[in-house]
């Protein structure tokens, strides 16, 4: 099995499964009141400017995307950037693909001249805490505990 990283500006032919995929998995943001994933992806075209989109491929097929922005959907912060939209293809969770999405956005975040990335989430702390994130705090979002995470790129 070969996990492979890229640039989302490089596969604009993954734009219309994605937006599936984050409708599907995030239906309470992705939806006809609340926000656009087409938008957001089309937002993440960039190859030298945040928001810089990132997509993953197991054996050739999408498997996921993540995406470095300057600031967390979520937090009112001046840490930056931030790790977001990180999302795996359920059919390939567990193969080491959400592992490689955040090992690339810390090379994209390096590339960039960013020392650190963050990340929020209320889901994943065990992945991040795997690949070696370190927690700095545990805040409210939305009346949901999230945790967030930071590492040095």
């Amino acid at each position: 099995m070969a996990i492979v990283t890229a640039l989302l500006i490089d596969h604009g032919e993954t734009v219309t499964p994605l937006v599936d995929l984050l409708e599907a998995s995030w239906p309470e943001w992705y939806n006809p009141r609340g926000a656009s994933a087409r938008a957001d992806l089309a937002e993440r075209m960039q190859r030298e400017h945040l928001p810089l989109g990132i997509v993953a491929f197991v054996d050739g097929v999408l498997a996921g995307t993540c995406a470095l922005a300057a600031r967390s959907g979520g937090v009112v912060s001046e840490r930056g950037p931030w790790l977001g939209g990180l999302v795996v293809d359920p059919a390939l969770r567990g193969q080491g693909v959400g592992g490689t999405l955040l090992a690339r956005s810390l090379v994209e975040a390096r590339r960039l001249g960013h020392e650190r990335v963050y990340a929020l989430t209320a889901s994943a702390e065990a992945l991040f805490v795997r690949e070696g994130w370190r927690l700095v705090e545990t805040t409210q979002v939305g009346g949901e505990a999230h945790a967030v995470f930071v590492r040095t790129s």
